[in-house]
């Protein structure tokens, strides 16, 4: 079955349309329809997976206020006063935004911040535990056939590869954890197993997590507010209705998968003890294998690998086009974006072998990027009349200082995004009128 899989992908990926004009490629001749706006949203945000999975069984329900309820506002808000305005204005990426207003300068400084953004390094770390996990073989093998795998059809078919494959992989996503959450419902019962089974601090919306770093998520989830892959999607949509619509079905949907995955990690914490578990392994995976039918546990595999390689290709695709249109290209153009898919896949490659957690990939460069960029993005879309006095400096004293703090593995306990986005305040705060 998971064979069957990896080849339906590949032929819905490789398959090409006549036309091959950059703005197809690219953006879909910003013809992008509601369902398949809604099916690129949703399955692009849940790259992260595992790691779901591993924090709601060391944390619970405290996992939806992080990785759910400060991103559904954050989604809101995008979806209500920034999305429709980045429609109307033709804004297709941040770093030619900059351009416009500061220069070239101001726009590599962000190209490269949103190449670490927007890399799919994490998610390419995640597919490789997967299939390490389902076929046992070594991990750089695992990181190299995700890369490649990946690359070859986003190199043939551009855009309209990743929607093809996307509109197959959220049905794959939703049928595999529906299946898992119902067969441990019929097999161990419903809540009051796992009100026996599991910590009490685990039930709880705070869980046992400071209150300070579960807050500082919530300015984290303002990253939607720059996140590329939303550019793209926003840009390539057919009317700021689509993206409206859009955004709220998916929200929605986002809210009915969450309950799907917290759930089963919930689960697993109350079948699973810490002491059975295998080191490295995840809760999720460990739960397949040790329950599941072989059936069910195929199809579960097949879910949780749809919605790693559906952000995998988003993220890559996008890296790239930043890579090859805004850092090292002077113009928009398919050559360019190839060139960047191979920098791309070289980049990922190196970040990945470096981390050893997929959330300090996240949190780092999240925490960077947020901190340099978001406010003086969101003094341009909303205040034209005014600009930044110092535009270089503006954005790379928070990097500094982001870089510094976490040298200094973070004084007196306060988090990354605190004194980044402090310091982004206080420079956005010398502006001239324009």
């Amino acid at each position: 079955m998971i064979y069957a899989y990896f080849i339906i992908i590949l032929i819905l990926g490789l398959y090409r349309s006549n036309k091959k004009n950059e703005n197809e490629y690219l953006y879909l001749s910003r013809k992008l329809t509601l369902p398949s706006f809604i099916a690129t949203i949703v399955t692009t945000w849940y790259g992260g997976i595992l790691e779901i999975g591993r924090f709601s069984y060391i944390n619970g329900a405290v996992t939806w206020i992080i990785f759910g309820f400060f991103y559904y506002i954050s989604a809101i808000i995008f979806a209500l006063y920034i999305g429709p305005k980045l429609h109307k204005n033709n804004i297709h990426s941040i770093p030619e935004y900059f351009k416009q207003t500061y220069g070239v300068v101001p726009q590599k400084i962000t190209s490269i911040i949103l190449v670490l953004l927007s890399s799919p390094a994490p998610y390419l770390m995640i597919l490789s535990t997967i299939l390490v996990h389902i076929f046992n073989i070594n991990f750089n093998i695992a990181l190299i056939f995700g890369i490649v795998f990946s690359a070859v059809y986003i190199y043939s078919g551009g855009f309209k590869a990743i929607i093809r494959t996307d509109l197959i992989q959220f049905i794959f996503m939703y049928f595999g954890f529906f299946c898992m959450l119902l067969y441990l419902y019929c097999e161990f019962g419903g809540f009051e197993y796992i009100k026996q089974n599991v910590p009490k601090e685990n039930l709880t919306l705070t869980g046992s997590l400071p209150i300070g770093y579960i807050l500082s998520w919530s300015l984290i989830s303002m990253i939607t507010f720059i996140d590329p892959s939303l550019f793209q999607r926003t840009y390539s949509s057919q009317n700021t209705t689509v993206i409206k619509k859009g955004f709220i079905i998916s929200i929605l949907l986002w809210f009915i998968f969450d309950f799907l995955t917290i759930s089963v990690g919930i689960y697993a914490s109350a079948i699973i003890k810490s002491s059975d578990m295998i080191l490295n392994t995840n809760p999720y995976l460990l739960l397949a294998d040790l329950y599941l039918p072989y059936i069910l546990k195929n199809i579960f595999y097949i879910g949780i690998l749809s919605i790693v390689m559906s952000t995998i290709d988003s993220f890559f695709f996008i890296s790239s086009i930043t890579i090859g249109n805004d850092l090292i290209g002077e113009k928009v153009s398919q050559k360019n974006t190839k060139i960047g898919i191979i920098l791309t896949g070289l980049i990922s490659y190196l970040i990945a072998i470096k981390f050893e957690f997929v959330i300090d990939v996240w949190y780092i460069f999240g925490s960077i990027a947020a901190s340099s960029i978001l406010i003086p993005f969101l003094l341009m879309l909303f205040n034209k009349k005014s600009v930044l006095k110092f535009p270089i400096l503006s954005l790379t004293i928070p990097i500094m200082i982001s870089i510094i703090w976490i040298y200094l593995k973070y004084p007196y306990g306060i988090d990354l995004m605190y004194p980044g986005i402090l310091s982004s305040l206080l420079m956005c705060l010398l502006i001239k009128k324009n």
